[in-house]
């Protein structure tokens, strides 16, 4: 079996072996001596599995050449059946079968027993088709190292994540800088920073990780390097805390970026779900995070937290970097503390970067002011931008200010801009005015958009004044475009007082 690091060798040998073989015996020499004792002793009986796990062992060091030809010899010789299995790397595979230079042959016997072997390859990584079975799901351990793995290198997850948490647990005592700065990539993944991580910014917020007495024993000029050393070093040969991040453009990695072990990740977000960071991990965010995104979900994770001020100065220095959403924010923030003329700016600026969002929050604004012809001109360019809310709710405000024929003309236009929410909801008003004929005029427009919700109310209305004659007539309107429920509901009164349906 050829496979690199922990990609499940040992499991498929022991799979193949309990399917096909379950009923032979295994021996499992643990190195090379005891090997050629078996071997010497010709003491493997009929039906017997000789079980050579890390194969590289027995066929590298000392006495490895005798080990491999006393093999070769027994697989030669005549007699009761017996299979020899191995796992071994594909790199020691390579270098125990390569043609040697003259003179410089180190492993002939090795490489003449694997050359006579067609190795069964076990593969880095499962195929979607694989992941997607539902036995994977149903298992808590193998579903979540599904979902922690990248580009379904699921068996090294399962074979070295519970150590990879074990090493991150381990620097507090011998490692705290590398501790530090892992803590920090996790903290920065689980608030919300999903880009790559800027070194500038793990090295600017470690210190608030550590105690006065391991800042002071740290060397200014050194302790950096270990930290990350310790932090990208490789758990089991397949996996470090913070991996490298491939250059998107050509070959190599990208200098000073790094991204967090998903296995982490999920790890992180258990035991440090109720954990506010330091002070320094926000200084270093506002000041060395990713992009304007990262600073806005920063931002959003100190907001729900209660921490106003840090997401004050996440939020400003995202916008400074051109963060709309940031511009956005930090605007209804102004607006709410009553400071309309800098909201109404920081509005205006995310609106001249094409963000028509900002166009409905400044409508509103505006509404909030008292300032409903201006904010009518934005509604406006609002809906012509594809938004039609702030129109239906200019227009609901304008009809319980008593102005209906404003509220109307609001309404109109937001239907002709494909909402009719808004004719709906003037035609219930101006029923509650007592204006029927209005209110009908207006729930046929609906109905002729397609919305029979104001018919249908203002037939139950009439019927509820007694208008029976009035409540068939809009019910009909309602049940010829679709709606059955109106003349249902009005046969069952009339049943009851014995009057027949026209």
């Amino acid at each position: 079996m050829r496979g690199e690091s922990c990609t499940g060798k040992t499991r498929t040998a022991f799979e193949a072996i309990r399917a096909c073989l379950k009923d032979w015996q295994l021996v499992f020499p643990k190195n090379t001596g005891r090997l050629l004792g078996l071997l010497d002793a010709d003491a493997l009986a009929p039906r017997t599995v000789l079980w050579l796990n890390e194969a590289q062992n027995f066929l590298t060091g000392t006495d490895a050449e005798e080990a491999a030809a006393a093999l070769h010899s027994r697989l030669e010789q005549p007699g009761p059946p017996v299979v020899i299995l191995g796992t071994l790397w594909p790199e020691y595979h390579r270098t125990l079968t390569a043609t040697p230079e003259p003179g410089k042959d180190a492993h002939p016997n090795a490489r003449a027993l694997l050359n006579q072997v067609k190795p069964v390859d076990v593969p880095t990584s499962f195929t979607t088709t694989a992941l997607g079975n539902s036995l994977v799901h149903s298992d808590r351990s193998l579903a979540t190292a599904v979902s922690t793995s990248t580009g379904g290198r699921t068996t090294q997850t399962l074979a070295a994540g519970p150590q990879l948490v074990d090493h991150y647990q381990q620097a507090t005592s011998h490692s705290p800088y590398g501790h530090a700065i892992i803590t920090t990539a996790m903290d920065a993944r689980r608030l919300g920073h999903t880009s790559p991580l800027p070194a500038a910014l793990l090295k600017a917020a470690a210190p608030g990780y550590l105690t006065e007495r391991q800042r002071a024993a740290a060397n200014p000029d050194t302790w950096f390097a270990h930290a990350l050393g310790y932090a990208r070093e490789n758990v089991k040969g397949v996996v470090a805390a913070l991996e490298p991040v491939a250059d998107p453009e050509g070959m190599g990695a990208l200098p000073d970026i790094y991204r967090l072990s998903d296995y982490l990740d999920y790890h992180s977000r258990t035991i440090r779900r109720y954990a506010f960071p330091p002070d320094s991990f926000w200084t270093a965010a506002r000041d060395h995070a990713a992009g304007t995104a990262d600073l806005e979900a920063l931002a959003e994770a100190a907001d729900q937290r209660g921490h106003y001020r840090i997401a004050a100065d996440l939020y400003q220095r995202a916008a400074d970097a051109g963060g709309t959403g940031a511009l956005v924010e930090l605007a209804w923030r102004r607006g709410r503390a009553g400071d309309f003329d800098g909201a109404e700016q920081l509005y205006q600026r995310a609106i001249d970067t094409g963000d028509t969002g900002a166009l409905t929050e400044l409508a509103q604004l505006r509404q909030r002011a008292g300032d409903l012809d201006g904010a009518e001109r934005l509604a406006q360019r609002a809906a012509d931008a594809g938004d039609t809310g702030p129109l239906v709710e200019l227009a609901w405000r304008r009809g319980e200010a008593g102005d209906l024929d404003g509220a109307e003309r609001l309404a109109q236009q937001a239907a002709d801009a494909g909402n009719i929410n808004a004719l709906v909801r003037l035609a219930w008003r101006r029923e509650e005015a007592g204006d029927l004929d209005g209110a009908e005029r207006l729930a046929q427009q609906a109905a002729d958009a397609g919305n029979i919700n104001a018919l249908v109310r203002l037939a139950w209305r009439r019927e509820e004044a007694g208008d029976l004659d009035g409540a068939e007539r809009l019910a009909q309107r309602a049940a010829d475009i679709g709606g059955r429920e109106a003349l249902i509901r009005l046969a069952r009164p009339r049943k009851r007082a014995g009057t027949p349906k026209a």
